[in-house]
């Protein structure tokens, strides 16, 4: 018998269904929502993060956990037990008023972000921000008391689970001693490479068009899906619809496409999620870092390939056909070309993670309490200047405001971004040992075997595996390590 267990999965379900309208609402409130639609959709959306907190923190909890460790139940129902207590353990402990405050005020500071960024308005940004960082830390400080962590550690929880910083710092340590030199060297050689650039206006529906043919061709399911747009690029939504958004600009459609194919393998991964207890913890992704690692594996390790751009540089030239200057264009060079700049999204691969550990090492500063909100842009110009050799003194809106992640209080999530760049390179190596000419499968545009290996792998586990296992049983018992990345980049950019 297992009435306990069954008994936590039918409130699980509950928990699933409230999220997947809470999910809907912020894609709503990011994409059409009117502008005066903002305050009561924030009160909406803090209710149900309410409900949420309540059921997961309900009293009985604790009891049918522990009831349920003791019943007979299998290797997967265990797993999902497992997920249930953590998550359990990174809830009960937050009481509830602090919960819906600390929505509140992310959900003000991240709208009132939208028309601060562009005003370049710090100051303005601040007064929010600053309850945002307040929350932040009253949330961390409890967490960390509760787990046995640091306050900083204690937020990585929420996006990869297990994860310590001491961990993060010794990857992004070996990165850092490397990156500049190879950055140069890249540099250096690309300067002899002569590109022509695209300067016409390209019509923005022809350009969604585009990357709606582009996506289909990586396999996603329109029939559980969307693509729409955003200021800020995404994926939400729950693994029966998935959403995901785009930015579009007349002079930079390159860009919106590849947010696209980034987008689409978050969106692949969630819509081949386990549909076997599909509406519990065990069938949830894995973690961000591993998130991240398909969205970067379908945008960096297919995306850029050569052989992929090979395949879609006609379909490019026949949407814009009224174009000839797209004859002369080397797309692959375009693509991959390397150039330190401000802004994390636009940023090319070789250099976005001194973009990740400029704001790792301060928000892990920032959290633990060592600086202060106030601290922050100057800290930011001295780190960048420091890894990409460029100054945002003065310039907010290319510097510190440009992402969503802090106004929305998602203190934690950036490491992620970095290690699925890494896991992305390990996955590709490891695949590459597998099927035969992977680049020439590439070009085929027959991508299926490539996602039959993501679906064994990484897609149809979900969270059955802890982080460090998963990793291990998809590259022949090999944890992550940063030489898959290094081999990557200098194979692109020096072969």
């Amino acid at each position: 018998m297992k009435n306990n267990y069954l008994r936590l999965c039918a409130i699980q379900e509950k928990i699933y269904n409230l999220n997947h309208a809470r999910c809907i609402l912020n894609w709503d409130q990011a994409t059409t929502m009117s502008v005066y639609g903002n305050n009561a959709r924030s009160q909406s959306l803090a209710e149900i993060s309410s409900s949420i907190h309540e059921l997961i923190t309900a009293k009985k909890i604790k009891k049918l956990i522990d009831s349920s460790q003791t019943e007979d139940l299998n290797e997967l129902e265990l797993a999902n037990l497992r997920e249930i207590k953590n998550e359990w353990l990174m809830t009960h402990a937050l009481p509830k008023k602090l919960i819906a405050a600390g929505h509140l005020s992310q959900l003000k500071c991240e709208f009132e972000w939208r028309k601060q960024r562009e005003k370049n308005d710090w100051k303005g940004f601040l007064k929010n921000f600053k309850n945002v960082v307040k929350h932040s830390r009253e949330e961390a400080k409890i967490l960390s008391n509760t787990l046995g962590i640091s306050p900083y550690d204690a937020l990585i929880q929420r996006y990869d689970p297990g994860l310590k910083s001491k961990e993060i710092d010794k990857l992004f340590v070996q990165i850092k001693n490397w990156l500049p030199k190879i950055t140069s060297q890249i540099c250096e050689k690309q300067k002899k490479i002569k590109l022509v650039k695209i300067r016409k206006n390209l019509d923005i529906k022809t350009q969604k068009n585009l990357c709606m043919e582009i996506i289909k061709l990586l396999g996603f399911d329109f029939d559980r899906g969307r693509l729409d747009e955003s200021i800020h690029p995404f994926c939400g939504g729950v693994k029966e619809d998935i959403r995901i958004t785009t930015r579009f600009n007349k002079n930079r459609f390159l860009h919106s496409l590849f947010a696209s194919i980034h987008e689409t393998g978050h969106a692949r991964y969630e819509q081949n999620l386990p549909r076997v207890l599909y509406n519990q913890p065990v069938s949830k992704a894995r973690s961000m870092s591993i998130h991240e690692s398909q969205s970067l594996f379908f945008e960096k390790q297919i995306g850029c390939n050569p052989s992929f751009i090979r395949r879609i540089s006609p379909i490019i030239k026949r949407y814009f056909d009224f174009d000839p200057e797209l004859d002369q264009v080397d797309f692959f060079s375009l693509i991959n070309s390397v150039q330190p700049s401000y802004i994390r999204v636009d940023a090319d691969e070789v250099t976005y993670p001194a973009h990740i550990i400029v704001r790792y090492e301060i928000e892990k500063n920032l959290i633990n309490g060592s600086i202060e909100p106030e601290d922050i842009p100057s800290l930011w110009d001295e780190k960048m200047i420091e890894y990409l050799d460029i100054s945002t003194k003065g310039n907010y809106k290319d510097g510190v405001l440009q992402d969503i992640h802090w106004p929305g209080g998602q203190f934690g999530y950036f490491p992620c971004y970095t290690l699925g760049a890494i896991y992305a390179a390990q996955w590709f190596h490891f695949a590459s040992q597998e099927i035969e000419n992977i680049d020439q499968v590439i070009f085929s545009g027959d991508l299926e075997i490539i996602f039959e290996w993501l679906n064994k792998n990484i897609w149809s586990n979900g969270s059955k595996y802890e982080t460090p296992d998963l990793t291990k049983k998809a590259c022949k018992g090999e944890i992550l390590d940063v030489k898959y990345f290094r081999n990557h980049i200098e194979n692109r950019y020096f072969m």
